[in-house]
């Protein structure tokens, strides 16, 4: 898998864990867990931002996401390059105009983080809350923002702190790692309409039956 995939991989399992470990904490983010988890289907673009200062350079990628809950995750990269990641309960298959790659999720660490996404979105919440340690919540009506610290010896060896912060959707995750390198995901667009798979939408999953 590609450097962008692992990093995409990490920040969604980033979100993941720090939704559920709120989820923990708070009975007011209950209400966030709640939201995200009735909705079957959430559609959104997303830019990441990836700051090395060792090499001082940012590297971006963009795209869009598609959630479906019966389903999986799909990611669709535009920029630098053009491809398709899908996260499935089972697979992570990635597919560009030449290569097409799969696995199966139990054989890759960065596939298992993957797939908090989707264990979030399913109310999987045992299976998140033992990834991650809260350091400092909010939540209000206008918006909730969330600091965490990494539990599990895994996500130790990936970063060192992440902040998230959204209303009904998630907003942005700013992911610090490790040499103070920063990598910031923002969503924007999101819309959980329509509530069902267009046809090209669900060809997209038929990529990891």
């Amino acid at each position: 898998m590609s450097k962008f995939v692992k990093t995409l991989g990490i920040g969604l399992a980033v979100w993941i864990g720090s939704l559920s470990a709120v989820y923990a904490a708070s009975t007011e983010v209950t209400q966030i867990f709640q939201q995200l988890a009735q909705t079957p289907i959430v559609r959104a673009d997303f830019e990441q931002q990836k700051k090395l200062p060792s090499l001082n350079k940012t590297f971006v990628s963009n795209g869009s996401l598609l959630f479906a809950k019966s389903y999986g995750v799909a990611w669709q990269i535009k920029r630098p390059v053009q491809a398709d990641l899908i996260v499935t309960p089972t697979k992570l298959v990635q597919k560009t105009q030449r290569t097409f790659s799969q696995i199966q999720i139990d054989q890759s660490p960065y596939s298992s983080v993957a797939t908090l996404f989707l264990q979030l979105m399913s109310g999987n919440e045992q299976a998140l809350a033992k990834n991650f340690n809260v350091v400092n919540a909010n939540y209000s009506p206008a918006g909730w923002n969330i600091s965490l610290t990494p539990k599990s010896s895994l996500f130790k060896k990936l970063f060192v702190r992440v902040d998230a912060q959204g209303q009904q959707y998630v907003n942005q995750i700013v992911i610090t790692e490790k040499a103070n390198n920063l990598t910031t995901i923002r969503f924007s667009h999101q819309t959980s309409k329509p509530t069902t798979l267009m046809a090209a939408e669900y060809a997209l999953f038929q990529l990891a039956k």
